[in-house]
């Protein structure tokens, strides 16, 4: 379980060797080492120097999030290495390899054969509107030939910094082709819940976009924390750009497969009307919504629990959460004895 700490003056410290929370509002909790695998933290929130020697001497990930986004903004590290040296050695190989691409590639075909399998998995149920299978069949063979094209790719024979820029390009142009047909499709079938027309960013204009946000930041913290327990350095990126002070790049890589999940939860949560428009507070900064204290409470469970159902994964199926943690370890293990020649990639 995750430690999750949101409530202005929430207090982590340390009790006859376990973790203790306490809140301005209740009793202290207690938890055993065993069953915290990771602590989250925001803004108005602290722990004792005693709870986070406790964390880094049980390897347990400590982050700082972003309360509005759920975005990991930092950690608290040991400085150790969480991983032998060949792996991190070899990450930075790869990243800027023929080997890297061909994974990002294969990370965004699975994307988008997840992005398809949801449409279709909309278009069979009952609350599809009338004619919405018939309205996605272009845009389904459209985002079919870019799934294959993402699956088929290989790295050319001459590998420079110029390929690599090339190829980056395309790769951005044809993955935002494929997501703006999908997202053109959740438009239709969501019609017109929580004023959902196409998919923005940040700031948020509407309930959706801002739902979306929140769920992608869930799912950052997801996969920064596999990174993390895998050993890999998440701040090194393939696909997206290295630069002074970036977010963790290497998890914007890695999440692409993943991106449907939230899709799904959000989704639900619209249909099933557990999240609303009065779920959401405006942001006086930028004119943009974020989702509402009441509103996260619905959100954060309905994604957790999304995590801990089982799915299938390479012929066997297993908890959601645990896919994304094998994952990030087959990469490791594959980057471990990587010698910059092998394929396929992970």
């Amino acid at each position: 379980m995750q430690i999750y700490l949101d409530s202005f003056g929430a207090f982590l410290a340390v009790r006859d060797g376990m973790f203790s929370v306490r809140t301005r509002t209740g009793e202290p909790r207690t938890f055993a080492l065993r069953q915290v695998s990771a602590i989250l933290l925001t803004k108005g929130t602290s722990l004792s120097a005693d709870a986070a020697l406790l964390a880094l001497e049980n390897d347990i990930p400590v982050l700082l999030i972003d309360a509005n986004t759920h975005f990991p903004l930092g950690q608290i590290s040991s400085g150790r290495p969480g991983s032998i040296a060949s792996i991190r050695k070899n990450q930075a190989l790869f990243a800027r390899s023929g080997a890297g691409y061909a994974w990002v590639a294969a990370q965004l075909a699975q994307k988008i054969g997840r992005q398809r399998a949801l449409l279709r998995r909309l278009g069979e149920s009952p609350q599809a509107p009338p004619g919405f299978a018939a309205d996605t069949a272009l845009q389904d063979k459209v985002i079919s030939a870019l799934e294959r094209g993402f699956a088929q790719w290989t790295p050319p024979e001459t590998w420079d910094a110029g390929t690599m820029d090339e190829t980056a390009g395309r790769f951005r142009g044809q993955e935002g082709t494929a997501s703006r047909l999908y997202f053109q499709a959740i438009a239709r079938y969501l019609d017109g819940r929580l004023d959902f027309q196409s998919r923005g960013k940040r700031p948020a204009y509407d309930p959706f976009n801002a739902l979306l946000n929140y769920l992608y930041g869930m799912l950052y913290t997801t996969v920064h924390l596999a990174l993390l327990k895998s050993g890999l350095d998440p701040y090194t990126g393939i696909l997206h750009a290295d630069r002074y002070g970036a977010s963790p790049t290497l998890v914007f890589d890695a999440i692409e497969p993943w991106r449907p999940w939230a899709d799904e939860v959000a989704i639900g949560l619209a249909l099933s009307g557990a999240v609303s428009e009065t779920s959401f507070e405006p942001d006086d900064r930028d004119q943009g919504l974020w989702l509402g204290a009441e509103g996260k409470s619905a959100v954060i469970d309905a994604f957790l629990a999304f995590l801990q159902e089982k799915a299938p994964y390479e012929q066997r199926t297993m908890r959601r959460g645990a896919q994304v943690d094998l994952d990030a370890q087959k990469l490791a293990v594959f980057l471990k004895d990587w010698t910059g020649e092998n394929y396929p990639v992970p």
